[in-house]
């Protein structure tokens, strides 16, 4: 028999993420190629030879996969200011948060002050005073050769300032900063790099992209441009609009002269909107290109297919004495080259918050999850108060397609003890709190750890899924029991504390939120379990916990969330015999709750004991003499099995009639044999009044025996009936058994 329909085995999620080889392949016409490599803020890529043609050979398939297997991401960390004029404290410094463990939605903040609910800055310049002595946008990437990190800020500080933002653009810092680090722990003294003469008005949100054809960073920055380098007797209320410039370095001391990349001025006026806050990512195949238009405050995606179009210019060629004003407007749609806007190009095809139709959303970053096939996009919504985010299957989606995800803050460092879920229904998550314009880096758990262990963190927790005998459960996997919470920590910072307590939270079949009422204050070990309230369907469970060194219960702590999936209904089988027709039918029924099923993982049928095959809905058998059995065995993706038999009768090599007469009071019982075969067939009757061979009988031949019972009544019961041929230069046996009905003689 073959198949019966089922549906296909559930994929599962997790499956670690490889550094992109520092080698991001292409797979064109069977080769590993290199159409492109990395980029701020992800990954920066090692040199290799790269042409000018978009696809080249750079390495043996097991080349690729050994430098994957290398180095894998399994964990990030995100860097980020606070604050400024526009709310909050003096934090315009740089913050760093790690993941918790491989989940790009949900962050520790770092650097706590020990027993306070406060995180501190780790990058500041304000001891001693240096350049306007604030960090802002930091841009956190990986060196060319991977053995290192490059961290770069913009120079300017405006919490307190006094000033407006047209005098900032006007005679602000020409500067971009850099620090470097082997570790993301130990950091050297700030570079300050003049990158700009005196006919610029600032350096914003300074990053870099390592580009592999020629072994040197594009680094990229926004710039207003004067006609005069007469900063002194600038006017700052008649300000210019904001370039993209770029140039080029090695090392990140030594720039090439700068130019300009992206030329639109966007002010209807003289508003100094221009192009700001541009980042990029590579794929297998493109190089994206993220920027903010300052006209309607919203973030473009553009991309490119290959290397060569990398510098290729956007807008009016830059001339000099520079221009301040280009009215009318410069459309989106002015010469774009190489680079193509994914959706609508006028613009409209935006990353929007729903429900919000304006807002200033700027400082975009961009990075690929370690596990999935799925791109994350944060965008500071600057009128908003930080982070909020998106993610997409795709790099070539609209951004207007993007799954929003909204705006979570819960880790609150003291600020309030209020936790804001993007919905009812989500686990805890949380991005690190009012993060401003920065970048988040994907790394390697020793590098993950280094970090943990630097910075005072709180402790790490974490809950994973396994079976009530302690087996690991894969996450998202199907089960056919409920599982438990198995409960581990790490304490970075060597107290030896465990959680103050923990709470269960769960969900289930995307119903709200179930936060437990009780707490767990004792008992709490390394390696304990908590009972999961599970239903049949999909389930997700986290813990919430508290640091007793951190604040006490002002910073919320939780862990990921797990999920899983409940099938505890077994499949149906029925199977169906009429003469040599079998029919099978095996379902999996929805469970009581009217949730999602497992599905038919597989169904077997079986001929008496033959081999196993896969079942079709219905079959004929050949006839046979002798009776076999169909099994049918039904197994669901959680692990639930059903089984099934039924007889199908064979001819046999005779037929038997047993039939009782009364002679005078006694029962006489008469045993009829018949041959149903063409070959002779002798057989021996058993009965309850004694046992009789019988000679061979001919093809249709019948013969009788009468048994002499000696009694005036006979119960019911069964003769045996075991019959002999040869068939095909083979002996064949069959038994038989035939029932007959009491008999009484009066």
């Amino acid at each position: 028999m073959s198949d019966l329909p089922s549906p296909a085995p559930n994929a599962s999620r997790k499956v670690k993420g490889r550094l992109p080889a520092r080698l991001l392949s292409l797979a064109t016409a069977g080769l590993v190629c290199v159409g492109m490599l990395a980029a701020s803020p992800a990954v920066a890529q090692p040199k290799s030879e790269l042409q000018t043609d978009p696809v080249h050979a750079i390495a043996e398939p097991a080349d690729a996969e050994k430098a994957s297997e290398e180095n894998e991401y399994e964990r990030y960390v995100f860097a980020s200011f606070h604050g400024g004029d526009d709310g909050g404290r003096n934090g315009e410094q740089i913050w760093i948060s790690a993941s918790k463990g491989n989940d790009p939605l949900d962050w520790y903040e770092l650097n706590y002050h020990e027993g306070t609910s406060v995180s501190q800055p780790i990058l500041q310049t304000v001891n001693p005073p240096r350049g306007e002595t604030g960090l802002r946008d930091p841009s956190l990437i990986r060196s060319g050769d991977g053995d290192g990190f490059f961290l770069l800020a913009t120079d300017l500080k405006t919490y307190q300032d006094g000033q407006s933002w047209s005098y900032r653009q006007s005679k602000g810092s020409r500067n971009l900063i850099v620090y470097e680090s082997d570790d993301l722990v130990n950091w050297s003294e700030p570079r300050f790099v003049k990158v700009e003469d005196d006919h610029a008005g600032n350096v914003w949100a300074p990053e870099a992209f390592y580009d592999e054809s020629t072994g040197q960073y594009i680094v990229f920055w926004a710039s207003n441009l004067y006609p005069s380098d007469d900063i002194a007797n600038r006017n700052t209320s008649q300000i210019s609009y904001n370039r993209i410039r770029m140039a080029t370095t090695t090392d990140f001391v030594t720039f090439s002269e700068p130019t300009t990349w992206v030329n639109l001025d966007r002010s209807t006026g003289r508003q100094g909107w221009g192009m700001i806050d541009s980042t990029m990512i590579a794929t297998d195949d493109r190089i994206y290109r993220l920027t903010k238009d300052e006209n309607g405050f919203r973030v473009l995606l553009q991309y490119i297919d290959s290397l060569d179009d990398l510098y290729d210019t956007w807008g009016a060629e830059e001339t000099t004495p520079y221009v301040v004003n280009r009215n009318p407007i410069t459309p989106l749609t002015e010469t774009p080259n190489a680079w193509t806007t994914v959706g609508n190009p006028d613009g409209s095809s935006k990353w929007q918050i729903p429900g919000l139709s304006g807002g200033n959303l700027e400082g975009p970053l961009v990075f690929k999850d370690n596990v999935e096939d799925m791109w994350y996009v944060f965008i500071d919504y600057a009128s908003g108060g930080g982070y909020v985010a998106w993610r997409s299957d795709s790099m070539d989606k609209a951004p207007n397609e993007w799954e929003y995800l909204g705006q979570s803050w819960c880790n609150t460092t003291g600020l309030s003890r209020t936790c804001t879920a993007r919905s009812e229904t989500s686990p805890y998550w949380s991005l690190p709190v009012s993060p401003r314009h920065g970048s988040v880096l994907p790394v390697t758990l020793e590098e993950w750890e280094g970090v943990m262990a630097h910075y005072n963190s709180p402790v790490h927790v974490e809950a994973s899924l396994v079976t009530a005998d302690g087996a690991a459960v894969e996450e998202d996997a199907w089960v056919n029991e409920a599982p438990e919470l198995a409960v581990n920590w790490t304490d970075f910072n060597g107290t030896d504390l465990a959680p103050a307590w923990l709470r269960l939270i769960e969900g289930h079949n995307d119903g709200p939120r179930v936060v437990a009422d009780e707490v767990t204050t004792t008992g709490i070990a390394q390696g304990m379990t908590v009972p999961l309230d599970a239903v049949e369907g999909s389930n997700w469970a986290q813990l919430e916990y508290r640091d007793a060194s951190l604040g006490g219960d002002d910073v919320m702590l939780w862990t990921a969330d797990v999920a899983y999936r409940l099938d505890m209904t077994a499949p149906t089988v029925d199977v169906v015999v009429d003469g040599w027709e079998v029919a099978v039918s095996a379902t999996d029924p929805e469970p009581a709750n009217g949730a999602e099923n497992s599905g038919l993982a597989s169904c077997q049928v079986r001929i008496s004991e033959g081999d196993w095959a896969d079942c079709e809905p219905s079959g004929a058998l050949a006839p046979s003499i002798v009776d076999r059995t169909v099994t049918v065995v039904a197994t669901d993706h959680a692990g639930n099995e059903t089984s099934a038999t039924a007889l199908v009768e064979g001819t046999g090599l005779v037929s038997v009639a047993v039939n009782h007469r009364c002679v005078g009071k006694r029962v006489l019982q008469v045993v009829t044999v018949t041959n149903l075969e063409a070959a002779p067939v002798s057989s021996i009757v058993t009965s309850p009044f004694g046992t009789k061979p019988m000679p061979a009988l001919g093809e249709g031949k019948s013969r009788s025996h009468v048994f002499a019972t000696r009694a005036a009544s006979v119960e019911a019961g069964a003769i045996e009936i075991t019959s002999t041929a040869t068939i095909g230069g083979q002996t064949v046996s069959v038994e038989d058994v035939v029932e007959y009905a009491s008999s009484h003689c009066d």
